[in-house]
């Protein structure tokens, strides 16, 4: 579908342009992802919480894995191990705005245009250990923002990179973003020697 190709292109020149053009209804940039949301324990967003429950455990193992190699890219003008685990942290952190969830006080941003530039920020981050902490408060920030989008507007429809979409859509979006970099770190960490901690054991 051309609207999940699309986030996984945040670089583009094009895309980035257009996603920078979208500001968050003030409305929108008051709810927050407050950790006193009842966590769903039935629908999609009970699914997808415990989806990324379970990227989580792999993002965070394997980025302990590749501890003292975040330097290393594939090629030239390629994101670097460091640089994609902090886009995704950043991800996390930011794209909930488009179902107006606010990102956490420690990364405020009143519009996507700021949101994307402090994406842009972090993924220069060099510092191993503040990639990996901002890594884990993402996911912590993503699970409370999937539990504070009420079931009865996921099907209210938002703005996603210009195109309309449901929340229902655009959370599925985020989850499905996060499962494309996770395919990208662990071709990564296979390209360093490094096998993945889950796989270890002989499993996939």
């Amino acid at each position: 579908m051309q609207m999940q190709r699309s986030v996984f292109r945040l670089a583009a020149p094009a895309l980035a342009a257009a996603a920078l053009a979208l500001a968050v209804p003030a409305a929108a940039q008051q709810q927050h992802a407050h950790h006193d949301a009842p966590v769903p324990t039935s629908g999609i967003r009970a699914e997808l919480i415990r989806d990324v429950q379970q990227l989580e455990q792999k993002y965070l193992s394997l980025a302990d894995a590749m501890t003292g190699k975040y330097a290393w890219r594939p090629a030239e003008g390629v994101r670097s191990v460091g640089e994609v685990f902090a886009h995704v942290a950043g991800a996390n952190l930011m794209l909930p705005m488009m179902v107006g969830v606010a990102p956490p006080e420690s990364m405020p941003a009143a519009n996507l245009q700021e949101a994307f530039g402090r994406m842009q920020t972090l993924e220069r981050e060099t510092d191993e250990g503040r990639v990996k902490e901002a890594l884990r408060h993402s996911f912590m920030h993503i699970r409370h923002a999937i539990a504070a989008v009420p079931d009865d507007q996921l099907d209210g429809m938002v703005k996603v990179f210009g195109q309309d979409a449901s929340r229902r859509a655009a959370l599925n979006l985020l989850v499905t973003h996060m499962h494309e970099h996770l395919g990208q770190s662990i071709a990564y960490a296979r390209s360093n020697g490094v096998v993945p901690p889950w796989s270890a054991g002989g499993g996939d």
